[in-house]
C-alpha cells in the first residue's frame, strides 16, 4: 500500500519538476554583493531550476541536521538504557551461576562472635 502511495504521489511531483526545470533553462545570475549590482565581487551564474534544486537540498541538508541533533537525548538514552540491560544481563548470569565454592574458613564461626 505504502509503495503505491509512493508511486501516486511521486510521479505527480516529479512530472512538475520537470516541467519547472525545462521551462527555467535560462542563465541567471546569482548576486551575493550587495553593494554593487553593476559589477558584484561575489557572483555566481547558473540556470535557475539548478539554483532551486540547491536551494531544496541545503534546505533538507539543514532539516536533517536539526532533527538529528534534537534527537540526541533519544540517543543517549538508549545507549544508557543498553548498558543498564548489559550489567542486569551479567548479574543475572552470576546468580544463575550459584553460589561460589565455599571454603572451610569461611564456614568456621568468626572467634568472639560466635560461640
Amino acid at each position: 500500500m505504502r509503495r503505491i502511495l509512493r508511486w501516486i504521489v511521486g510521479i505527480p511531483i516529479f512530472i512538475i519538476v520537470m516541467g519547472f526545470a525545462v521551462a527555467n533553462r535560462q542563465w541567471t545570475q546569482l548576486s551575493l554583493d550587495p553593494f554593487n549590482q553593476a559589477t558584484p565581487a561575489l557572483a555566481i551564474t547558473l540556470p535557475l531550476w539548478i539554483m532551486a534544486f540547491i536551494g531544496i537540498f541545503i534546505g533538507m541538508l539543514t532539516g536533517w541536521f536539526f532533527c538529528w541533533r534534537a534527537q540526541g537525548k533519544w540517543r543517549r538514552l538508549a545507549r544508557e538504557r543498553q548498558r543498564e540491560i548489559a550489567r542486569l544481563q551479567d548479574e543475572i548470569a552470576l546468580a544463575q551461576q550459584g553460589p561460589a565454592k565455599m571454603e572451610a574458613q569461611m564456614l568456621a564461626p568468626l572467634p568472639g562472635i560466635m560461640p
